[in-house]
């Protein structure tokens, strides 16, 4: 009773409002919390709804002995720990310093650099100009897809990337999209880097990288969150969702990961605009979400696989996010999982774990993968949590995209090599 007393009383009077802009903020420090039992489990899964604290979800409560890191204000990190302490959750602190961190993720570019630059963290104006770059200087291989425009105007692209062999008739397709959450920085590196430094400049010269090119068409969108990926650059770092207005609500935005039209709003969502994990008023509110996936469902009988790349955890995630069952088709998208994460590994030893991710991560709904396994059928259809595992989490260093690039191009080449068509 006394623990439940004390939540309350937090919950009710303490802080201000996460509807509130966040920019101001001082980014705090990020604490990992580990829950006992399934009481702890049910407590942290309150402690989320908890607008009070300005609590950070960056991993979500899911089960007995699961990892649940959370960013905390300095101010309100004695509340919070006095909360944890009192319903007996054992937790660390993982990131002392988040600000720390951010100041010294992306070391400021050379005054006399010229070109764009894969070692670091680029604004969309520079990605969208190397990307028509590279349709140029690549014309044989690569064209732009022009898929739509987000909510504030911007342009949603991508580049095809085919060599026009590899058989007779039109050739599978392979959609790959990256930035979905704008804070993930180390995606949108990751895609553009695999684009260019290995996709395109490999092609004729590595057997292995011909071969892919060959046998699949590659679609890949570097930034598919582009409104809330040029907002962690001015004005809040920790930004996740979309920029669009909520109608009734003073709270921006809506996670285009929860806003797919199948088994939408369920396990893992909230209705509140005011959460990151906010599913929208409706499926396919957003218009970045609509437009990449009227982009789908218009391929659909030529798409053989789907991945959505994520920071971060080092996983290699399956259908369902919405249920612990297992898809009909998991033994083969198992198989092909391993293969990648074996190749993966090879590298720079850097270790994946393989499953659904309502299983492995945590439940959730309406999320990209399983619509399109489950709308579309489209049976490779994967989501990746990139580098790392927490030591730096959103903030992974600049100097860890090559590595990043290059042995997540390794797996993703491992796979389609797997693939059954």
């Amino acid at each position: 009773m006394h623990r439940v007393l004390v939540f309350a009383f937090l919950f009710c009077v303490l802080g201000k409002c996460l509807c509130e802009e966040p920019g101001s903020l001082k980014l705090g420090r990020v604490i990992r919390a580990t829950p006992a039992n399934q009481a702890q489990v049910n407590f942290l899964k309150r402690l989320a709804e908890n607008d009070a604290l300005d609590l950070d979800f960056w991993t979500h409560p899911s089960h007995i002995g699961g990892n649940v890191d959370i960013r905390v204000t300095t101010s309100h990190y004695p509340r919070l720990a006095k909360l944890l302490h009192a319903n007996e959750i054992t937790f660390t602190i993982l990131i002392p310093d988040v600000q720390r961190l951010v100041d010294t993720e992306n070391p400021p570019r050379a005054v006399r650099a010229a070109g764009f630059d894969y070692g670091r963290y680029n604004r969309w104006s520079d990605i969208k100009s190397e990307m028509m770059n590279l349709v140029h200087q690549y014309s044989n291989l690569a064209t732009l897809v022009s898929i739509g425009k987000t909510y504030e105007g911007r342009a949603l692209q991508a580049i095809k990337i085919s060599s026009g062999l590899g058989g007779s008739g039109q050739k599978k397709m392979f959609f790959i999209n990256c930035g979905i959450h704008a804070r993930e920085w180390v995606t949108q590196a990751t895609c553009m880097y695999m684009i260019r430094q290995q996709m395109l400049s490999g092609y004729g010269k590595d057997s292995s990288v011909t071969a892919m090119v060959d046998k699949l068409d590659w679609v890949i969108m570097p930034v598919f969150n582009v409104d809330g990926y040029e907002y962690t650059f001015t004005s809040y770092r920790m930004w996740r969702k979309t920029r669009s207005r909520n109608p009734g609500s003073s709270c921006i935005g809506t996670d285009p990961n929860r806003n797919w039209n199948f088994k939408w709003g369920g396990i893992g969502t909230s209705s509140n605009p005011c959460r990151d994990t906010y599913h929208g008023s409706r499926p396919f509110s957003e218009v970045e979400v609509l437009s990449v996936a009227r982009y789908l469902y218009s391929n659909r009988h030529n798409m053989i696989g789907y991945m959505d790349i994520h920071a971060y955890s080092q996983l290699w995630l399956t259908p369902w996010g919405y249920t612990r069952s297992y898809p009909r088709d998991y033994k083969e998208m198992e198989r092909v999982s391993n293969i990648a994460v074996r190749a993966l590994y090879a590298k720079y030893r850097t270790s994946y774990k393989v499953g659904p991710s309502s299983i492995i991560i945590y439940a959730n709904s309406g999320s990209t993968k399983d619509w399109a396994y489950g709308v579309l059928g489209v049976k490779y259809a994967f989501a990746l949590e990139l580098r790392d595992k927490g030591r730096y989490g959103f903030m992974l260093p600049s100097n860890q995209i090559m590595p990043t690039g290059i042995e997540t191009f390794d797996a993703i080449k491992a796979m389609g090599a797997a693939l059954r068509i």
